[in-house]
């Protein structure tokens, strides 16, 4: 059983100041009329399991959305909810954190409470991040510029200051580096715009009935640390007068901070304006920023949501709904580089082999987010120069193999290295990657172009697929067609239905165990690569088995 530590807050027991006010002492006064103040002081209640009580001391005031740190206030007494972290948190990890031993409860909470008390004096004048590598305008909550060396429209939603905790002596938040490890809890001012400078936790994870973090679910420090709503995830509204300029190409920069889907299995998912950004969830997804670190990532804004841009409104909303790990996130800024000019740029070299033979792959797509996708070459090897600075997720796919993607870390006048390594198409391989990513994109299925006549060299994928249908034949699972841009919409979505259908149709001619699939055709609503290149078009062209409802 675990010990909760009240001593030391029952020590720190205050006397509330009387209500009554204080008048000038008199030289004469009639004894009869004389009244003693009455002094009274704060009754604390009893401790829970999971709350600890707090006396208020006299004159302290904590906004709503700083007392979510703490728990919650009762006349004057705070319940305070820290006892969990403090009962259940490595001592060295909370040491480490704020730079102290922690021995007891009252301690977390003095340094938590001292901790939110100094955030409110941030960029004051002895604290201001001022340095020739931070851009101008950097404290200002919008931004924009025009005709600039960076783009042809510079627009920034956020001040940039690392959430609050300000930069490193000639840091950059451009060149791709990670920032210091900061502490947390922190939230935002009253100027910040929505969405940015404060912890957000994916709506899928749900909080006990006392708002307190639950201890059964996977949490991150994030999600222990604040409750709902305050810890809401909110919709970035970006809005911008482009002056009539033509949008050509598009970089969208979010500076990210504690995106940890890899250790906490969260599965996040990105909206512009409504419509999923599917391209964008595999980048979020395959990020393990620990610490927690910030850190810039760049994504290259795909044709098919150019007239987003071009509309001058872009909302922005990541979530995880269909998830209940307690993954806590942050957003600093925002910045949308309109036709992009001389950003921060560096090489990235790689080679894709074969997991099992250690052999070259060669043709492999490679596609690199923020950057022009290529193919390897005879030998395995790839090259793609001038890759947005930031982190940055490499994919390959090859037909015949399970894609893989690496995260690589693109620092400025860095020339970055890298291997992948693909696994050969297997039943298993694909049983596993569907359920750690709740689908699998099969490039191994071809089609007689423009037809949905199905091809003699799909069979080995197919027989895979089959394999996995009969070995758990309950699992419901979605025949997705996928196509790239090029011709109608309405032809490109019929033609994804009928490849689809091809699909689902061989596998019925193969086994009986398909009451539980299902077929849709998706046209080229959901593209995962640019479609203005061929390689691009070779990785939308795909059929995707899903697991619904994952």
């Amino acid at each position: 059983m675990k010990k909760i530590v009240i001593n030391t807050l029952l020590l720190l027991t205050v006397a509330c100041k009387s209500n009554e006010k204080k008048t000038e002492p008199v030289i004469q006064a009639e004894p009869e009329n004389k009244t003693t103040p009455v002094k009274t002081e704060t009754v604390i209640p009893a401790a829970t399991d999971s709350l600890v009580p707090y006396p208020v001391l006299t004159g302290e005031s904590l906004a709503p959305e700083e007392m979510q740190y703490i728990g919650h206030q009762e006349n004057n007494v705070i319940w305070f909810n820290s006892v969990k972290e403090f009962n259940e948190t490595d001592p060295k990890k909370l040491e480490l954190l704020y730079g102290q031993p922690i021995p007891d409860v009252a301690t977390l909470y003095r340094l938590k409470k001292e901790r939110m008390l100094a955030g409110r004096k941030k960029f004051s004048s002895n604290y201001k991040p001022i340095q020739p590598k931070v851009p101008a305008g950097w404290e200002q909550p919008f931004y924009i510029a025009y005709d600039t060396s960076l783009a042809d429209v510079v627009y920034r939603y956020g001040d940039m200051d690392n959430l609050g905790y300000g930069w490193p002596t000639g840091f950059d938040p451009f060149s791709g580096e990670n920032t210091p490890v900061h502490g947390f809890p922190f939230y935002p001012e009253p100027n910040d715009p929505a969405g940015t400078d404060r912890i957000m936790v994916i709506s899928g994870y749900e909080y006990k009935k006392t708002g307190i973090a639950s201890i059964t679910n996977r949490t991150d420090g994030y999600t222990s640390a604040t409750k709902r709503p305050y810890n809401n995830p909110e919709k970035l509204k970006l809005e911008y007068d482009l002056k009539g300029k033509t949008v050509q190409h598009a970089l969208l920069q979010i500076f990210v901070d504690d995106f940890q889907s890899t250790s906490f299995k969260s599965k996040f998912r990105v909206w512009l304006n409504g419509k999923e950004a599917v391209w964008i969830n595999s980048y979020l997804n395959e990020l393990k920023q620990g610490g927690p670190i910030g850190k810039l990532l760049s994504l290259q804004v795909l044709p098919e949501f150019i007239p987003m841009i071009q509309s001058g409104k872009l909302e922005i909303l990541i979530d995880g709904p269909d998830t209940d790990a307690g993954d806590g996130f942050a957003i600093d800024f925002v910045q949308l580089l309109i036709n992009p000019k001389d950003i921060a740029v560096s090489p990235v070299k790689g080679k894709v082999l074969d997991a099992k033979s250690n052999k070259p792959i060669a043709g492999a797509f490679i596609k690199i987010s923020g950057a022009s996708e290529t193919e390897s070459d005879a030998e395995g090897n790839f090259s793609v120069n001038n890759v947005p600075c930031g982190m940055v997720v490499i994919q390959a796919a090859g037909p015949g193999y399970k894609g893989n993607k690496v995260v690589e870390n693109v620092v400025q006048d860095k020339s970055a290295t890298v291997t992948i390594k693909l696994e050969p198409e297997s039943d298993n391989g694909m049983q596993t990657q569907l359920e750690e990513k709740g689908k699998v994109e099969l490039y191994g299925i071809y089609f007689d172009s423009d037809k949905a006549t199905l091809k003699p060299e799909s069979e080995n994928t197919l027989q895979q697929v089959l394999a996995l249908i009969n070995n758990k034949p309950g699992q419901q699972l979605e025949i997705g067609g996928h196509t790239d841009s090029q011709g109608d919409d309405a032809y490109n979505l019929q033609l994804s239905e009928k490849r689809a259908q091809a699909v689902m149709q061989w596998l019925k001619n193969h086994t009986t165990n398909v009451s539980n699939l299902s077929s849709k055709g998706y046209g080229e609503t959901e593209p995962v690569a640019d479609n203005s290149t061929e390689t691009g078009r070779a990785l939308n062209r795909r059929v995707e088995i899903k697991l619904v409802n994952k």
